[in-house]
Order: C-alpha cells, then structure tokens, then sequence
C-alpha cells in the first residue's frame, strides 16, 4: 500500500443499496479502502449450485476493513514426477476459504471526489483458485498512483462455480435446475452492485472498465456474450484471455457426470448439494488423477448465455464497447518451469479441432497459437466487424529484473503483471527499465480507461483494423508493428 502506513487513519463510512459500510482514509493522502463488502450471497438451503441472490439488508455500520472469504481452493494440474496435485501458490493469503464467497474490495483515491474511473478487476487462478487478494496480484496499487476507483472481487470456482447439473437426475427428480454458469451469474451481480453503488465512493457508474488476466480475462470474454451483463461497464481489457472458455449443454453434462463419478455419486446425485465441501475437493483431485488438469468452463445453456460469446459478440453483443486486447510474447515459456513436462499437460488437456499432425509434440507452439494468439485474433476480428466500439491490441515483450523467472528469454505467460501492478510509488528492487515499462502499461490502461483510447508516451496507438491489424509492442521502448498470425483455417480457437 505504499506510504498508507505512514499516514493518519481515519473511519469512513458510506451507503450502499444494502447499508451503510465503514471503510478507513489515510491522511493526508485521501486514499480510502472498504474490504470484504457483501455483494451477493449463497443460500444455505440449497444453495450450492443455485444463482446468486442479492444479500439481506443490515441496519447498523457493518465493518468493511478485512478481506472477505474466498472461494475454496483447488489446485489445477496432477503432477506425475511427484504423484501429486500442484497449486502453484496462486491464494496463499490467510483468507478463509468458504462457498458464499461473494465479496468485493473498492479503493479510491478520495472518496470525497466524484466521477472518477472505475476499474474492476477479474483475478487469474484456471477458474479454480485465486482471489481478489492474490498476492502479488493486487491491483489496488493502480488506484493509489493513477487516481482511478478499482474493485476487486472474490466469487465462486471450480465445482460451485462451473458444475452443470440441470440435465443430471435421480430418483427425486434433478439434481438442480438453473444451475448454469454460477461463477458468471456471480460476476455479473457484482457488475450490477458497481452500476448502483460506486458513486458513493467517488466513482461514475457510467465509466466502468473490466480487466483481468489469464482466467480472468476469460471471465471477462463471456461476460461479453452474456445478455444479463449489457449496459454495466463500457470497455474491457483482456491481458491473456479471449472468449474461448465455453462448451455445449452435452459437454457440460458429460463433464457433470465425470465429476459425479469422482464423487461416488453416481446413484445419489442429490447428495452433491449436502457432502462435505472436502469431499468435492477429493472429487476434483481424482477428476486430476485420470486427466492431468482438469478445465471447468462456462456453458452456452440458451439463457445466461445464448449462444457462444464469439457469435453473440458478432451479432451485436457488448454494443459499443472499446476493448484492450493484449498477450505476453511467449505465454507458453510458463509451463515448464511451473511443472516437468508442464507444456505437455496443458496441450493435451485443451479442448481443440487443430489436427494433430500441425504440431505434433511441440506442446510451445499449441500453446502459443492455439490457446492464446487464435483467441486473441478471433475476438479483435469479431469485435471490429460487429460496427461498435473500437479495438487495441498489445503485445507485452518485457522480461522484468526482479521477476521470478527473470531468465526467461522472452515474457512468459503472467509476466505482465509483474508491469501491470507495480507499485509505482514504491518500486522496490525493480530495474529503471522495468518501472519504465510498468509506465507504459499502466498509463495504456488508465489512459483506455479514461475513454481516450491507449497512450503510450510519444507512441500514437492505431485502432485495430482488419485491413492493417497493427499492434503495439510493449518493452522499454514502445514500438508499431504489424500482427503475425497463424494460419487461418476454418476450426475455431482452442477452449481452455
């Protein structure tokens, strides 16, 4: 939090649509948070895979001063050299872990001011693990340095977030009904919390930017097909991730099932709504064991969402809303270094028509084309031809000194975020380049986010346009270039 500690602490409350919240401002600064503030909440009679519902009303001031829970956490990949699962560390914070979750964060930087951008942040995890206190991940500091209002949130994952089980049936009938897309319904409550309340903490509902990274910027792709979401936020930026991570009713059903077996449940399908939370968790782990890593994705269920993001994008979905399209320049160079033959198990756990012959074992390139620069084109192509709102697209190519994998030879998947969310008031052991950089990233975003469009010191930004496909290449010296594709075909982009 930069110098807060310094500062003078001091109670703010304000007024939600729920009741009244108290927060705390640092003097003289004016930077002022509220923490764990009820969004939504999970019914405990029966709510497990039910829709969010708006929380009860409370009368006195409720403390908004420590994080909210998070969703459970299940760790993503089977790690065969060691015989385990792997979590990769992505939510090791002292959050409780619980399945009413729906939580959010607001920070500004003086909620006496009115008007301010809002930024919304999506977290990254593979859809099963995260929150909006990631460490290393926390995009408060963007509020603090650019004079922007951002929210964080925490939602369900995983099984409570992605189980599809309208289809599933016992002798009492099935299991659940309007269980689609739990993790997306949640989103979208929060966007609906931000449009009636962020005014009171300085912010303008009617300026509204999603961004998020990895799954998170694949939440933010079916949020852009997703009907319910229309006219709550009015641009989005999406750092590795398009709108891939969808599957049919009768995929999410024989995913369902697969899950249902883990389980043992297979004759009792109504006990999922009752078993020990633990003994879904088992249930995810040997889902690991059979495939490696497992993918919960959203369903195109005909209601939450109609169709595919992509073809609800194309048909006029998101209207007239500005997207920031950007990736790292080697995503795939992560995988390895997270895991032995981690490349491998992320190519083979992809849902894809690419014919195997096209890359064969080099899991790098699948990676590379298949998982993040097909997407990348599909939703800048689709978007800029629907005739609303304009296009950027970003290319990050910066190896930071003080990143973990600071040898890398080229940015790896998440290393912008080592840019994306340093604290510019206090850099730490970051290079000159690399606070630099981080400039140039930030002031892209905020800039977008201010609805001027991209800025990048002296580097005009071009609209993204199908006849000339420029993008801007992000290192300590920005540049203009054109896009290098793979090659065009009729399959669709690889789901994740």
């Amino acid at each position: 939090m930069g110098g807060a500690r310094e500062e003078q602490r001091v109670p703010v409350v304000r007024e939600t649509t729920a009741g009244r919240v108290g927060g705390v401002q640092y003097r003289p600064s004016g930077f002022a948070l509220w923490r764990g503030i009820p969004y939504g909440t999970v019914r405990p009679d029966g709510g497990r895979f039910a829709g969010p519902v708006r929380p009860e009303p409370w009368e006195r001031v409720r403390p908004a001063l420590r994080h909210g829970r998070m969703s459970w956490q299940l760790p993503p990949v089977h790690d065969r050299a060691s015989g385990g699962p792997r979590d990769f560390g992505f939510a090791h914070t002292a959050d409780p872990e619980h399945e009413d979750c729906l939580n959010l964060d607001v920070y500004t930087p003086d909620p006496g001011r009115a008007g301010l951008p809002v930024l919304v942040w999506f977290h990254p995890g593979m859809q099963v693990a995260g929150s909006g206190n990631m460490p290393g991940r926390r995009p408060e500091v963007l509020s603090r340095n650019h004079g922007v209002v951002v929210v964080t949130m925490n939602f369900r994952l995983g099984c409570w977030g992605h189980l599809f089980l309208d289809e599933l049936g016992g002798p009492g009938g099935p299991v659940g009904r309007d269980t689609a897309n739990l993790r997306l319904r949640d989103q979208v409550l929060a966007l609906a919390w931000v449009k009636e309340n962020i005014a009171a903490f300085g912010g303008d509902a009617a300026n509204v930017t999603l961004f998020g990274e990895s799954a998170g910027a694949r939440n933010i792709g079916s949020v852009l097909g997703c009907p319910a979401a229309e006219g709550l936020f009015e641009r989005a930026a999406l750092y590795s991730g398009g709108c891939e991570n969808v599957v049919p009713r009768d995929a999410a059903t024989a995913f369902a099932r697969e899950f249902l077996e883990c389980a043992g449940l297979t004759d009792a399908p109504g006990r999922l709504l009752t078993i020990p939370n633990v003994h879904l968790r088992l249930a995810h782990e040997r889902l690991l064991e059979r495939h490696e890593i497992v993918h919960y994705r959203d369903v195109v269920d005909g209601t939450h969402l109609e169709r595919p993001p992509i073809e609800a994008i194309a048909a006029g979905a998101s209207g007239k809303t500005d997207l920031l399209v950007s990736h790292t320049a080697d995503e795939a160079g992560l995988w390895d270094r997270l895991m032995p033959d981690g490349a491998r198990v992320v190519a083979r756990g992809a849902r894809t028509g690419v014919p195997a012959a096209r890359y064969g074992t080099d899991h790098a390139a699948f990676i590379n084309a298949e998982l993040f620069l097909r997407p990348a084109r599909e939703l800048l192509r689709t978007k800029s031809a629907s005739g609303g709102g304009r296009c950027w697209y970003q290319v990050y190519d910066h190896v930071p000194s003080n990143h973990s994998f600071a040898d890398a030879p080229r940015a790896v998947h998440g290393m912008d975020l080592a840019s994306l969310l340093l604290d510019l008031s206090c850099p730490g052991s970051a290079s000159e380049a690399d606070v630099t950089v981080a400039r140039h990233v930030q002031g892209a975003l905020v800039e977008f986010a201010r609805g001027r469009g991209p800025a990048t010191g002296q580097v005009p930004w071009p609209v993204y346009d199908r006849t000339a496909e420029l993008l801007v290449r992000i290192g300590p010296e920005p540049r203009v270039e054109s896009a290098v594709w793979p090659p065009d075909d009729d399959h669709p982009a690889a789901g994740r």
